[in-house]
């Protein structure tokens, strides 16, 4: 696969202004605006030589690359890591008496370009699209990895919404990598319940539909068809998702199976293998035969294996068609809005699901509360479990989880699902703009597909729904008003032209046909070219989610010559299962670096634990920020914050508080003082107390 050399690039920032050196060993940390996959540079002199290390700022990197070193020359030397890590920050380690004249770093990734694209008037989903989209593509080299740093593993899982994601995101280039994943030899003892999560429509079907490669479908039918007709066996390593809790493998599994039958028949019809259709028709048969004597309860799906609902099997049942439209109410009510044990990669069928059910509202609220410790924080990237936990918070904080793992699907669901641009006919001959925006109120969306750009443009008022749709040459674009945008459609005009009005066709210009109505869209097709339609009437505009909190605009207190200290003496832990040493000194706290931090390890958090900074002279202030999201659970329980103006003499509490998830802003009457500590008031008997990072502003 190709990679793309981006060439040298400068820090963000650097924990100390350059030239600099010291006489004793020392760390410099560097911060890069995203996570990417990057070789530090140096630039150095000494008298003497000496040995640097280089390394990504994210510990778990450790587990594939150890810490390169590299035998420094005497004299003014430059030098590059051979390797290339993933991560936020570099970390140098430097000995005693040399001088680092410049750093640099080198970004290498796979070659393709974010060509997709999508913004609209709720900040949180814009900052999950483009989160999502650089964790795709940091999960993305010589094939999909889980992940860039623990494992780089091609699960056929993991890669399925990295593919589904692709298409949405990048230029065509990234096709090939999807092409790999959809070419690459089945291993039926490598998790076999993922690749019933890919070999169906959400995977094979997905990749044609997206690029009419019917050629990779011929090659890859008969062993297709020889997993799910003589090798998969039901129970057997039936990895579906993460969880210890309510996990029904029963349903969920009977679900995928069927739908990757449905997909196994329309490759065949697509590739000429007319006569398998029988067969697999009566293997479908069987499952609707029986699913609902087996699991249904009345009010959702259960096997015996589980005692209570789950909403993935739930979810699965109603996106494969084996629910029926008249479970669907009792499936919401009773599940998916009571249940959260699918992880954020199985949330994706969840969000799906609920789209499908006309409940995109709910989908809408559930993507920003499950998400709500990853939206505000500063790494740029989706991790892999919800709130730094194994899924519903069972086996609680997990330090090993990745902080960009490629399974999150929100730049999927709020391009396909949400804003309803999907192709219908394979390569995008035909595709569909089904909005189900619910309350967003405006929409721009870009898809890169094979055609060309598909441009959506959505803007609503009291009165006016503006749909405008570019679909490229040599295509259709089935275009859908949605009725539930409105709480009277009126009319619909597509530019000065009215086209339906009070639920009667008037007239269609040459080109343009009526595809007729039905409960949830007024359906028109239209070819090549670009369309404005209008919908008229009432449109109400209340939202159910609150606004966004608004960016600070105010800039941190420069922090370089800071020092930090504690109530106990700096210290390591040993990171997961592998016991890797991580350094966590009061430092780390103010490098720049949300990467890396300081922890009390003594014992989990007591009063009496503090942590201070010394200004180096006096300065003006009025918030502090602590940010442990690295260790999310780490906030302190409660806080108590001083200031002094010699270290001495400290003043009465400025703020006192409880800790919150992630990040904690304090603030308080302005205050002008050297010397700042904040004393820990609270106990845990779980956590400790960190500090990933400390601002002052």
């Amino acid at each position: 696969m190709a990679i793309k050399d981006f060439g040298l690039r400068p820090y963000l920032r650097t924990s100390k202004d350059l030239p600099h050196g010291e006489d004793k060993p020392w760390k410099l940390v560097c911060t890069i605006p995203y996570n990417c996959h990057f070789q530090p540079w140096i630039e150095l002199e000494s008298a003497s030589g000496g040995q640097i290390l280089f390394n990504s700022s994210n510990p778990l990197v450790l587990y594939l690359t150890p810490t390169e070193t590299c035998d420094a020359k005497p004299g003014v030397q430059r030098y590059e890591a051979k390797h290339w890590v993933s991560g936020e920050g570099a970390v140098y380690t430097i000995p005693a008496g040399m001088t680092v004249r410049a750093v640099q770093y080198r970004e290498t990734g796979y070659d393709t370009s974010f060509a997709g694209a999508f913004v609209c008037n709720d900040s949180d989903y814009n900052t999950l699209w483009t989160k999502a989209a650089r964790t795709a593509y940091i999960c993305m080299r010589d094939h999909f990895y889980d992940c860039p740093d623990r494992e780089r593993v091609g699960f056929w899982g993991d890669g399925t919404p990295e593919l589904n994601q692709c298409f949405y995101v990048f230029d065509t280039k990234a096709h090939a990598l999807a092409k790999e994943l959809v070419l690459r030899k089945l291993e039926p003892k490598f998790y076999p319940g993922q690749h019933l999560e890919f070999l169906g429509d959400y995977g094979l079907w997905f990749y044609y539909l997206h690029t009419g490669d019917l050629e990779s479908l011929r090659k890859i039918y008969e062993p297709t068809k020889i997993f799910l007709f003589e090798t998969y066996q039901f129970g057997k390593r039936t990895w579906f998702d993460w969880g210890k809790e309510v996990k029904d493998i029963a349903v969920t599994e009977t679900c995928f199976y069927h739908n990757c039958l449905g997909t196994l028949k329309k490759i065949a019809l697509a590739t000429g293998h007319d006569t398998d259709v029988p067969e697999i028709d009566q293997k479908r048969a069987a499952i609707q035969a029986t699913f609902n004597r087996k699991f249904w309860k009345g009010s959702y799906y259960q096997s015996e294996q589980v005692n209570a609902p789950d909403d993935r099997a739930n979810a699965m049942a109603v996106n494969v068609g084996l629910a029926e439209r008249g479970k669907w109410d009792a499936i919401y009510e009773n599940v998916l809005t009571k249940k959260t044990y699918a992880s954020c990669f199985f949330d994706r069928w969840v969000f799906e699901a609920l789209c499908l059910m006309g409940r995109q509202e709910y989908a809408l609220l559930r993507m920003v509360e499950r998400y709500k410790t990853m939206i505000p924080c500063t790494f740029t990237t989706l991790w892999e479990h919800y709130d730094r936990w194994w899924a519903s918070r069972i086996d609680a904080f997990d330090d090993a989880s990745s902080l960009n793992h490629g399974w999150n699907p929100p730049a999927l669901i709020l391009s396909q699902s949400i804003t309803g641009a999907a192709p219908i006919e394979p390569g995008w001959t035909t595709f569909q703009v089904l909005p189900k925006e619910a309350f967003l109120k405006e929409i721009n969306l870009v898809v890169p597909t094979v055609k060309g750009n598909v441009t959506v443009t959505i803007k609503k008022t009291k009165s006016e729904y503006a749909l405008s749709v570019t679909a490229p040459a040599n295509t259709t674009a089935v275009v859908g008003i949605p009725k539930a945008a409105f709480s009277a459609l009126k009319a619909i005009k597509l530019g000065s032209k009215t086209l339906w009005e009070n639920g009667s066709l008037r007239s269609v210009p040459a080109g343009v046909a009526f595809l007729g109505e039905d409960a949830d869209y007024v359906k028109f097709s239209v070819p090549s070219g670009a369309w404005k339609f209008r919908g008229l009437g009432s449109l109400p505009l209340a939202s159910p989610k609150p606004a966004p909190k608004p960016l600070s605009k105010a800039k941190p207190l420069e922090k370089k010559h800071w020092v930090a200290s504690a109530s106990v003496p700096d210290s390591s832990f040993l990171f997961s299962g592998d016991k890797i040493p991580i350094a966590i000194p009061a430092s780390s706290a103010i490098d720049g670096d949300h990467w890396t931090g300081w922890r009390d390890m003594t014992r989990t958090q007591y009063p009496g634990q503090w942590f201070q900074l010394d200004l180096q002279r006096p300065a003006r202030f009025s918030k502090i920020v602590l940010d442990n999201t690295w260790a999310l659970w780490d906030s302190p329980v409660g806080y108590a914050v001083t200031v002094s103006p010699d270290g001495s003499h400290w003043s009465t509490p400025v703020a006192t508080g409880k800790g919150e998830l992630g990040i904690t802003t304090i603030t308080f009457p302005t205050q002008t003082a050297r010397y700042v500590r904040i004393t820990q008031t609270g106990t845990s008997p779980l956590y400790h107390w960190s500090i990933y990072e400390i601002d002052l502003l």
